[in-house]
């Protein structure tokens, strides 16, 4: 699969062009030099390659930065603004392009201002080709597409992700130094500072089984918080990514009091339904009775039994090789897939355990159920009626079923159909 970076200093409109040429908003776009803080990278749906969206480019003081994002990409398409016209960070940068021998275009942004200057102010630049657009105003962009069409017709085949998976938490749980070690390389930025992962960021690598795709999100923090534009979006493009996961890793911070957000982030599992687990970060960093405390006394203890749950730790290693198999089993089990006569016998073993209540003048009977879907799960049991059946008797055949199942740290959906004249 090509690989296209999209380079330049900061607010020449590198994530803009990112965002048109994927077909959606997955970048964050904001007048704020250096919003973009990481690599981000993403596959689009015309062509057979991958757009990595690059930091701003400050001076020589981000050489290695530069560097990292040429190394990854196949070819380049490196941005400058035509109103501002060439900067001696430009220059600089171009030198780098021209030592790295990758295929470029240059993309002169921002010409459809009177003010900007004439293509021939960048011709100091030395780049062969080069196109002039607006990316805010849509002009030319099919020129770069046909630029990408031509370098990616020689490209190998494209290798889909055999697991795609999302690690979530409120700000600083340890996701970013947990995607680096898992990805054996630094793909996400590590700081003490809360909030310096904003945009998703992802990142490909081979294993035994497949290609995974790890993606690291932005933390979230409470909603009485106060929030700027950027963090509201980095929250969409969260929970948005959750749902495009086949499974999901909630990182705890296990040296903290729970909070409210870890909470909310719990019933935002819940409620995608997606294959999932708790990891429980800086366990290392625990003596052995606050580890004894923290499953049986904490806050947190009744929800230890909904998810499964696995004590890591980000900094030293721990667990961590035991992750990828984790979530390998997780992704098999959201895709069960039970024959109908299986089912109905399982079924059938739960009702003589606990039969339907009464209800007035009959009482509730199953008829048969059926397995609708997968990932999650989803069964659809058929009654002679429906209406007034208890969610008490609802909820014990959903917890039930799973336990029979193999289930019972998984998501699972349950509907009840019948007919409601009786």
């Amino acid at each position: 699969m090509l690989k296209v970076a999209l380079v330049g200093r900061p607010n020449v409109g590198k994530s803009s062009l990112f965002n048109v040429l994927l077909g959606y908003r997955r970048t964050i776009v904001f007048d704020e030099p250096g919003t973009t803080l990481d690599l981000i990278q993403e596959k689009v749906d015309w062509a057979n390659l991958m757009l990595l969206d690059s930091q701003g480019i400050y001076g020589e003081g981000d050489s290695k930065v530069l560097h990292q994002i040429l190394e990854a990409a196949d070819v380049c398409l490196f941005m400058v603004d035509g109103i501002t016209g060439m900067t001696p960070f430009d220059e600089w940068i171009a030198r780098v392009i021209h030592v790295s021998q990758k295929p470029v275009l240059l993309v002169i942004n921002k010409c459809e201002s009177k003010r900007a200057f004439e293509e021939s102010e960048f011709a100091k630049l030395k780049f062969k080709e080069y196109v002039t657009v607006s990316v805010s105003h849509r002009t030319n962009l099919s020129f770069i597409k046909e630029w990408c069409l031509a370098k990616a017709g020689t490209a190998e085949v494209a290798k889909e992700p055999f697991i795609k998976l999302t690690l979530i938490g409120r700000p600083n749980t340890g996701k970013s130094t947990l995607m680096n070690r898992l990805c054996k390389k630094e793909v996400s930025r590590v700081s003490p500072e809360a909030l310096t992962t904003r945009d998703p960021v992802s990142h490909e690598f081979e294993t035994e089984d497949g290609w995974v795709r790890i993606v690291d999100t932005a933390g979230m923090r409470r909603p009485r918080a106060k929030k700027g534009d950027i963090e509201t979006f980095s929250i969409q493009a969260t929970t948005r990514t959750i749902r495009e996961s086949d499974v999901v890793f909630l990182l705890i911070n296990c040296s903290e009091q729970i909070t409210d957000q870890d909470m909310r982030l719990l019933g935002l599992l819940e409620r995608e339904g997606r294959p999932a687990a708790i990891l429980l970060n800086f366990w290392d960093i625990l003596s052995a009775q606050e580890k004894k405390d923290y499953i049986e006394n904490s806050d947190f203890r009744n929800y230890l039994s909904h998810f499964v749950t696995m004590p890591i730790s980000g900094k030293t290693g721990l667990k961590i090789g035991e992750l990828l198999p984790l979530a390998k089993k997780l992704v098999k089990q959201a895709n069960k897939r039970i024959k109908t006569s299986k089912l109905n016998e399982i079924v059938e073993k739960i009702i003589q355990r606990n039969p339907p209540p009464n209800a007035g003048r009959g009482n509730f009977n199953i008829l048969y159920a059926s397995q609708v879907r997968v990932d999650p799960p989803t069964f659809v049991f058929f009654m002679n009626r429906k209406r007034n059946l208890p969610e008490s008797y609802q909820k014990y055949i959903g917890g039930a079923l799973k336990d029979s199942l193999g289930l019972k740290k998984q998501t699972i959906r349950v509907f009840f159909r019948g007919n409601e004249r009786n």
